[in-house]
Order: structure tokens, then sequence, then C-alpha cells
């Protein structure tokens, strides 16, 4: 197996054992709704912010780039109703499509089967085992975790002007294009998990916090001797209801 798929593999297996110590220490202490994911941090060399979504502190930052920690945050401790969607379709592997309405007392929505069908996830939160199976049901935003610590607070994100409301937030938007990397940054944050040629590109508007409301991507990878070894789609979406 390529070297490159290899350290996306790595950064996932990472981002799958933060999840579950994410909703095992949530499970336990469920006043406390932030977390770490400690392979965005490590890759990205800064913590997620440790304010609560909203707060003062989170919304100061002036350049959040994308935080998937208040993803799980929010799907654990909702603080409003909202539409959640996560959607990958990859030319090598199974698709993964996750749907939900998620408030602050339930979660009704699916999850895609290999097979085409939908698996129904329903839960209380007065279930609280419950709930944490339906949530296990919705974290397949793990797999895109990698992707975005590669070029996350880098020079291929660049804050566009036109941010404005998304889906009933108000939002910064990022453009994302690896092709504004120089040699050097494309040396040491691509060579290895892109390849020769390959790339990501795509569009980002996040909250103050950085938690992503519309995230559109398309990630690339190529084999050391430049030919094309998988291509990527991503979708995920926060809506407000």
């Amino acid at each position: 197996m390529e070297q490159g798929r290899t350290l996306r593999f790595v950064y996932a297996a990472f981002a799958t054992g933060a999840i579950a110590m994410v909703l095992m220490s949530a499970l336990a202490c469920s006043s406390n709704p932030s977390s770490k994911l400690s392979a965005k941090k490590t890759a990205d060399g800064e913590p997620a912010a440790n304010a609560p979504n909203g707060s003062a502190a989170a919304q100061s930052k002036p350049d959040p780039g994308i935080n998937l920690n208040c993803v799980y945050d929010r799907l654990q401790n909702p603080p409003e109703p909202f539409h959640y969607v996560y959607k990958k379709t990859a030319s090598e592997g199974p698709k993964v499509d996750q749907e939900a309405d998620v408030t602050p007392q339930t979660i009704d929505g699916f999850r895609g089967q290999p097979d085409g069908s939908q698996q129904l996830i329903h839960a209380m939160r007065s279930d609280s085992q419950g709930w944490q199976s339906a949530l296990a049901g919705l974290t397949g935003i793990s797999g895109i975790s990698g992707t975005v610590s590669t070029f996350n607070h880098s020079s291929a994100m660049q804050r566009e002007s036109d941010g404005g409301q998304v889906n009933g937030y108000q939002t910064i938007h990022y453009s994302i294009d690896t092709a504004r990397w120089d040699t050097t940054t494309r040396q040491m944050l691509g060579g290895f998990t892109l390849g020769p040629g390959g790339f990501d590109k795509g569009d980002a508007w996040v909250m103050a916090d950085g938690c992503p409301v519309k995230l559109v991507l398309d990630d690339e990878m190529h084999n050391k001797d430049g030919s094309l070894l998988e291509t990527v789609h991503y979708e995920e979406s926060i809506a407000k209801k």
C-alpha cells in the first residue's frame, strides 16, 4: 500500500480513537462539551479552541481555520436544533452517507449501508446509552480529519470576503486549493499524503470558532510515479432549523 494512503489511514485511526475518547468522556461528564481531536491537534500543530461554542473567546479568534472538534461537540451536546449531513464518495472503498435532525432532546436520521439501504437512527437524550449509540452512527466525519489536517492553517486556505449567512449562521468563507503551496510547503505537507500531482480543492464556510457549517472538498491522491491512486469527494453541513 502506497505511503500516502497509509498516512491518511494513520490520521483516520487517530481520529477514530479520539472520537471514542470524546464520547466516553462526554458520557461521564456531559456538562463539559469541549473535546480534543488528538490527530488534528498533532498534525496542525495548534490545539482546537478551548472555549465552548459561541463563547466570546471562540468568537474572538480572527482566523480559526477548520475545527472538526466542534462537530462532535454539537452532536454530543446540541446547543439548538439543526440538520446534519456528512457524505463521502470515493473511487476506492464504500460510500458514506449520514444525515440527521438533531435537537437538545432527540436525534432522528439514518446511516447509509454498503448495499444502499438506510439504517435508521433514533435516540432520546434521556437514554444516555441510546444517545451514544446514535452518535456512533454519525461519526463518519472522522474520515476527513487526515485530509483536513494536510492543508488546515496553511497557504492552501484563503479567507474570502463573501462569508455572510450560510445555513442560518454567520460564517467565514475559506477557499481551499493546495496549488497555492510553494515548493517547500508542497514537499513538507503534501509530498507523502497527496503524491506528485495530487491535490485538495474546495470551499469551507465556518463559524467564528471554525465549526464548518458547509464544507465541499475534492481530494485526489497520486502514486509516487504520478499515476492516479484515489479520488474522494466530501460534503458536510450543519443547518440551523
